[in-house]
């Protein structure tokens, strides 16, 4: 349990073993353990993840003739329904553009729908009522930071590990359970990135223990360069978690690792998600 089970659950689900979902757990060690050839493979892109997968997708876009607007925060979305009707609603963004249909792909702690308020016949009132609902169960899911400790070592001109990434064993003292040699992966040598999922303490102790950790497992003096806290970082992928399901109201759907499904928060879970929700626009 202390050198197998735990450190793999907290790894993939972010919840420590005592409180996570057994349901879920094995749901992920049998897709990864006894699923396809490749399926428990892990890769760490070299690159920064913007170039890995998002700008690479928009030159993909682009050149097939999509409409890009990037950089533009929506404040308004509201519901226009003609007449007697609700199969031809069209989803209005920003008192501006209308769209047949909406995926709202956001982080799961950002994820506020900017409604717009002048809801005035029963059909709108249901899709509000709708909305509000499904705004509450997101709101409600249980949140777990993941920290990131990154420090220095003096003195190095090649990677100081075996290897781009090395588990570690963890307690409270030693809070990291991995450990990414920035070297491998495009940074200078000497930089390394300790990440501890189901994070509780604060900046300073966290540097402060990391930094004891580094030298009683792996005997590497180093110094801290930065402490990246993520507070709500994922959700505590706890037994009987109710998730907001995918559908949100006629047309307009949810995408994100935090939405019902089969997976805990994971990009393999938001990546099926979003997947789904581009296969319901034609509905």
């Amino acid at each position: 349990m202390q050198d197998f089970i735990d450190p793999l659950c907290v790894s993939a689900l972010n919840t420590p073993a005592a409180e996570a979902s057994g349901a879920v757990f094995l749901r992920v060690m049998k897709d990864a353990l006894f699923g396809p050839v490749g399926g428990s493979d892990l890769l760490l892109p070299r690159v920064d993840l913007g170039r890995l997968f998002p700008e690479a997708a928009v030159a993909w876009l682009q050149a097939r003739g999509a409409v890009l607007h990037l950089g533009q925060r929506i404040t308004h979305l509201s519901a226009h329904i003609p007449p007697a009707t609700t199969s031809d609603i069209k989803w209005r963004i920003n008192h501006d553009a209308e769209f047949d249909a909406v995926i709202w792909a956001a982080y799961q702690s950002n994820l506020h729908l900017p409604l717009d308020s002048e809801y005035k016949d029963a059909i709108d009132f249901d899709i509000y009522k709708a909305i509000h609902h499904w705004q509450t169960r997101n709101h409600a899911l249980p949140t777990r930071a993941i920290a990131t400790v990154y420090t220095w070592c003096e003195g190095h001109t090649q990677a100081l590990l075996p290897r781009a990434m090395t588990a570690l064993a963890s307690n409270a003292q030693q809070p990291a359970q991995f450990v990414f040699d920035r070297a491998y992966l495009g940074g200078p040598a000497g930089l390394l990135a300790w990440v501890v999922s189901a994070s509780e303490g604060d900046s300073a102790t966290l540097e402060r223990q990391v930094i004891a950790q580094a030298q009683s497992q792996l005997g590497l003096a180093v110094r801290a360069l930065k402490t990246v806290v993520e507070k709500r970082a994922t959700f505590a992928c706890v037994p009987g978690l109710q998730r907001p399901s995918m559908h949100i109201a006629p047309h307009l759907w949810a995408a994100g690792d935090h939405i019902s499904g089969p997976y805990p928060a994971t990009l393999e879970g938001a990546i099926r998600n979003g997947w789904a929700a581009g296969g319901c626009l034609g509905r």
